[in-house]
């Protein structure tokens, strides 16, 4: 089991509107499609920057359901909006949970 801490950067002053359609949009069509979204954060002090923790129990369950929302219609029109937000920059960081982490 292994979590991602996504990073997404709005353009600059667009950080409400990219924090808006993450927890309207994005996460709820990651949600339906299976994916564990254990948590959705905007960065204090830096208003244009959102974070959401993912969780997967193995390689294969993460491919599968990213594979599932890629390829869900709905999917195109979330990245074009997401894009325009954003510019298209986003960062994940793969975390795995040390032996005696309450996160296992």
């Amino acid at each position: 089991m292994f979590y991602e801490i996504r990073t997404e950067h709005a353009r600059a002053v667009r950080g409400t509107e990219l924090a808006q359609l993450m927890d309207e949009t994005v996460i709820p069509l990651h949600q339906e499609l299976g994916m564990q979204v254990v948590g959705s954060f905007t960065v204090a002090g830096d208003e244009d920057t959102f974070l959401w923790i993912r969780r997967f129990e193995d390689d294969a369950e993460r491919e599968r359901v990213v594979d599932a929302v890629h390829h869900d219609p709905r999917c195109a029109a979330v990245i074009k909006t997401l894009s325009t937000l954003s510019g298209g920059t986003a960062s994940t960081l793969r975390l795995e949970p040390a032996p005696q982490s309450g996160l296992r």
